[in-house]
């Protein structure tokens, strides 16, 4: 039983340290997320900070307002700094087509000198 709760405790500190590493990486702010994701200051505070058990529906909705899998925000191995193109899509649509353009544009020279290494 003492383990159980351990383990519980630890998927919800898991849980939490992945929350606020996308939310920040994403340059979410808590007031924009707790709007996205419908839940108060306190909810947010606790959950980052592992001491909150939210509930399925609660990670469904941080999940989506992240634009991250919830299978992501569970997995205790932290998968490498990277989003869904969705994440970046509306600063894109924002740009000017002459910008959207030259941003593809790097994005492609970058992918390719990757490749090459």
């Amino acid at each position: 039983m003492a383990a159980e709760l351990n383990q519980r405790q630890n998927i919800s500190e898991v849980f939490g340290k992945n929350v606020r590493r996308y939310r920040e990486l994403a340059g979410i702010s808590r007031f924009q997320f707790k709007a996205e994701a419908m839940i108060d200051d306190r909810q947010i505070r606790d959950i980052e900070n592992g001491t909150h058990n939210p509930t399925l529906l609660t990670m469904e909705r941080i999940s989506d307002a992240l634009g991250i899998p919830l299978s992501v925000l569970l997995s205790e191995t932290p998968e490498k700094t990277t989003f869904p193109l969705s994440v970046y899509q509306q600063g894109f649509d924002q740009l000017s087509p002459s910008m959207q353009s030259l941003l593809l544009s790097i994005l492609r020279d970058f992918m390719a000198s990757g490749l090459r290494e």
